[in-house]
């Protein structure tokens, strides 16, 4: 039996035998696709040390992906609430300087304020602001990408997109928790897509690639 997998190259496959995704170097198209792990479980009689050592493999890989999905989601939690609150900082004091303006009277004083708001301390504000949200939005269309390739296949919560199982895809499981937050985010900027103003879609986004164009 042939298998699909390039020759002479380093890849992960997953293996005939336990099902887990493992390095492989194939030398030729009719090698074997079971990893050197698996090698001595072949033969009908070691079928009992087998199922016992491949129990063991899946619940130590399920450990480690347990863990990385939660350093994962304390990492995202804690960046997303430093982002917030740069951004909530800064608008509320580029604001607080604009209500100053909003209130000035005296014109006398008026060119001082307006030399206020057009100081370097305004400006740095208000790009530190930008490049908070751009910044967020960068995170925001990554997280969007690696969605679309693992996500659940519609009509059967089970199976991954990508090949897998949803319980077995270690990076769909990761993003789970910010899946609410991508969609909310990529909501929101269709809705600026389809305003014509400017939005933070990636290129390779459907709604930008049809008759939309990104401003």
């Amino acid at each position: 039996m042939t298998h699909p997998y390039p020759l002479h190259v380093a890849i992960r496959a997953q293996c005939f035998c336990c099902q887990s995704l493992q390095p492989f170097t194939f030398t030729s198209p009719t090698d074997q696709v079971v990893c050197a792990s698996c090698l001595h479980h072949l033969g009908a009689e070691k079928a009992e040390r087998r199922d016992a050592e491949h129990i063991k493999l899946w619940v130590g890989q399920y450990a480690d992906q347990q863990e990385n999905h939660r350093q994962f989601a304390e990492k995202s939690a804690v960046v997303d609430a430093a982002q917030q609150a740069v951004i909530d900082g800064l608008t509320a004091q580029v604001a607080e300087l604009r209500d100053v303006v909003a209130g000035e009277s005296d014109r006398t004083k008026s060119a001082g304020v307006r030399a206020l708001l057009e100081s370097d301390l305004v400006r740095r504000a208000e790009r530190k602001t930008e490049l908070a949200h751009r910044q967020l939005d960068w995170a925001m269309a990554v997280l969007w990408r690696v969605g679309q390739l693992h996500h659940a296949v519609e009509g059967k919560p089970l199976a991954c997109v990508c090949g897998r199982t949803t319980a077995a895809c270690a990076e769909g499981r990761a993003i789970d928790p910010q899946r609410q937050a991508v969609l909310d985010w990529e909501r929101k900027n269709l809705t600026l897509l389809r305003a014509g103003s400017r939005h933070a879609l990636p290129d390779d986004h459907p709604e930008v690639q049809g008759p939309n164009r990104r401003q």
